[in-house]
């Protein structure tokens, strides 16, 4: 064939043009594609999204009564190992109305927290993203809200003594809502009683709803019980299905004109994701009672008149009309003063003059778990309805 058109030193002056060339043409494509795959196009700042490798923050949840008979009300805290700048929770199934996260002022904490009550009986996962100066990191927190009743709790009778006054029965349902929210079983009903009748506001000889507001938090801090007084039963009715359902623990009803202290564990009917929804519609309430329940035939000679069965020991469902009619229950509202056994009266109205008299009087007195830590157990309920 014919002889070669360039030298040696031309050809590999020619290649070393061709690498350049290609450099060149490597490092513009990089800029303008990489530049057209960044978020919000040229000029804006690159999403905080975590690379494949980077460790997550360490990150807990703490949500009270989690997660098998979850309060319907979600309130899950959250902490960070690292620095937080923002957060956000997506709630799986979607509730219907918003949720949203705080984020604290260290940066480390934060609470989910949705405007409304959330579904009874449903598995649900809280979808938490944090943002970190490394990225932004999801979390799962899942739970199962409580269903129309609470089931799990232990009964106690408030005859430990057979022969003794009658004057525990609160008492013991103080032990039935320690030993479920809790787990544990420090004190009898006798020395509940023995040692709440101190913190009690009235001369009541058993404990007023003060005392056993009280007594339920000394016991366990986590508990922030208070008491609500209504004009009517229907609205104390109302009001107690909705903390139940709310907070997940059990509500104290003060009954037999302020002389009774049942716990009511659930409803029949139906209740919808706020106080005043038009679905809610409750045509029957679940309790369990120490006095009703306790079937030794040593006790029997207390309230003959009274029906007793052992559904009150693991909830006995009553009708509204016997709820509301039957003096057991709340046949009549709060009364002061009350006939004693030797005939003479006895005031057990709030008497400390911390508020205007009469005050449980005249009224329907429950207590509940509203989760208002800042509100001393001795104060009147305050937090208003969602």
């Amino acid at each position: 064939m014919g002889g070669s058109m360039f030298t040696r030193g031309e050809r590999i002056g020619q290649m070393t043009l061709v690498a350049i060339a290609l450099v060149f043409a490597f490092a513009i494509g990089n800029f303008v594609f990489g530049r057209a795959a960044a978020p919000g196009g040229i000029g804006a700042s690159p999403g905080a999204s975590a690379t494949p490798n980077s460790k997550p923050p360490d990150v807990t949840f703490t949500q009270d009564t989690c997660c098998t008979q979850t309060a319907r009300y979600m309130r899950a805290a959250w902490t960070s190992s690292e620095k937080i700048t923002a957060a956000k929770v997506a709630v799986a199934p979607d509730p219907g109305f918003p949720c949203e996260s705080s984020v604290d002022a260290t940066g480390t904490k934060g609470l989910m927290t949705c405007q409304g009550l959330l579904r009874g009986a449903t598995d649900y996962t809280a979808n938490l993203a944090l943002t970190t100066s490394r990225g932004t990191f999801s979390f799962e927190h899942k739970f199962k809200t409580m269903g129309d009743k609470l089931s799990g709790l232990t009964w106690f009778t408030e005859f430990e003594d057979a022969r003794g006054d009658p004057l525990a029965c609160a008492a013991a349902s103080v032990r039935i809502v320690e030993k479920y929210t809790t787990n544990n079983d420090p004190l009898t009903a006798t020395q509940i009683l023995q040692q709440g009748q101190a913190f009690n506001k009235s001369k009541d000889p058993g404990l007023d709803p003060v005392a056993i507001a009280t007594v339920l938090q000394r016991m366990e801090p986590r508990n922030h019980y208070h008491y609500y007084r209504y004009d009517t039963r229907e609205d104390a009715t109302g009001a107690a299905v909705y903390w139940l359902v709310r907070s997940g623990k059990p509500v104290m009803v003060i009954s037999l004109a302020g002389q009774h202290g049942p716990v009511l564990i659930g409803f029949q009917g139906a209740y919808g994701t706020y106080y005043d929804d038009p679905a809610n519609r409750i045509t029957g309430v679940i309790v369990e009672d120490p006095q009703r329940g306790d079937l030794s035939p040593a006790t029997q000679n207390r309230r003959p008149d009274k029906y007793r069965t052992a559904g009150f020991q693991t909830g006995q469902l009553l009708s509204l009309d016997e709820w509301n009619r039957d003096e057991w229950w709340l046949g009549f509202p709060y009364a002061s003063p009350i006939r004693m056994p030797d005939g003479s009266l006895l005031a057990i109205d709030r008497n400390d003059g911390v508020y205007p008299t009469p005050h449980w009087a005249g009224k329907f007195v429950i207590i509940v778990d509203d989760g208002d830590a800042e509100n001393p157990p001795d104060r009147e309920g305050r937090v208003k309805f969602h």
